[in-house]
This record gives structure tokens, C-alpha cells and sequence, in this order.
């Protein structure tokens, strides 16, 4: 586990949103109950509640454990959220595909998003603000059909009930991923 990975969010326009320091988890490291394909090209961080999350409007601690998924050529990022051990809910993100380092990640938050509950439930959050941003900012067409097209990727996976929602546990092994390697 690498320790003070740092995430920064971006807007279209390159301005920061918000930045935080997370605990990059091993590639093969079983989390919980997921089914774990070995993708060896996912990023998996973990932010354990209390993690500071700067963002514009100011800092704030984080309210639940946090498990986030990155994927270096997807146009979407999904955030689980728990309570201890037990997802409360998932957030899924559309972005441009993700800058990833050794140390550092990086990301354009195309103001899109899909609250999505552990029975595979959803909501999607933010198309009004997706529309309004994309005017605003001047989204080139390539953004626009992108991250429309995730929002498709999204919704089928939830309504098929199979793949990338897999990959997040309902219930997690340990809620101290980052204490587990604090010797390394």
C-alpha cells in the first residue's frame, strides 16, 4: 500500500476543485466481497473517514470510509461510501480518463453523476448541471459524446446487473487498510 497518494480534481477548464491524500491499495489485496477480476489496470484508494478533502469552498473531513475506483482509459471514477464495514451507496463519476502516476492522480470532473444504492438502485444526479457546464465551459463535441456515452456504460451495468459494479464490496474485510501496511 503506498501511503499520501495524492488526487486532484479538475474543471473542464483546468482550475482545481479539490485535492486529497490517499492510500493507493494493492492491485490484488481482496477488499471484501467483491469479485475481484485482477484488473491490473484499475487504481483502488482508499480514504478512511476523517480524511481532509480540500476543495474551493474550503476543507472538510470525510464523513464515511471511502473506497474509490480509477481506471486510466474509462471516462467515469466511482466512489463507495461506508458506514464501518457496510456500503451505504455509490457514486458514480463521469471524467475524463484519469492522469495517473506513481504518486500522484489526476482528474477533469465533467459534472456529470450516478448515485447508485447497494441494490443496484440509481439516480442520475446532475444532468442539468452536465448541460449547464458543458455550455459554459465549452465542452468540445468529443466531451460531450464521451461522457454521454459513459452515462450509457453506467446505466446498462446497473440495469444488466453484471461487470463494473462487481468490483465494489458491500461489506469490507477491515476498515483499516491503511494501519494494515503502516510497517511498509
Amino acid at each position: 500500500m503506498q501511503r499520501d497518494f495524492l488526487v486532484e480534481s479538475r474543471s473542464y477548464d483546468q482550475i482545481q476543485r479539490g485535492s486529497w491524500r490517499a492510500y493507493r491499495l494493492d492491485a490484488e489485496m481482496q477488499l471484501g466481497d467483491e469479485q475481484n477480476d485482477n484488473a491490473n489496470d484499475v487504481v483502488r484508494l482508499w480514504l478512511p473517514a476523517g480524511t481532509r478533502m480540500n476543495w474551493a469552498t474550503g476543507t472538510r473531513p470525510l464523513r464515511s470510509h471511502c473506497l474509490q475506483f480509477f481506471w486510466p482509459e474509462r471516462w467515469y471514477m466511482l466512489s463507495a461510501f461506508y458506514n464501518e464495514s457496510k456500503l451505504i451507496h455509490t457514486y458514480a463519476t463521469i471524467i475524463q480518463p484519469a492522469k495517473i502516476t506513481l504518486e500522484r492522480l489526476s482528474y477533469v470532473d465533467l459534472d456529470l453523476s450516478v448515485l447508485v444504492k447497494p441494490d443496484l438502485s440509481y439516480e442520475v444526479l446532475t444532468q442539468a448541471e452536465f448541460e449547464e457546464m458543458a455550455e459554459l465551459l465549452h465542452y468540445d463535441e468529443q466531451t460531450r459524446i464521451s461522457a454521454l456515452m459513459a452515462l450509457r456504460t453506467l446505466t446498462s451495468s446497473i440495469q444488466l446487473s453484471v461487470g463494473l459494479f462487481a468490483a465494489v464490496p458491500h461489506r469490507l474485510n477491515l476498515t483499516e487498510f491503511h494501519l494494515a501496511c503502516s510497517g511498509k
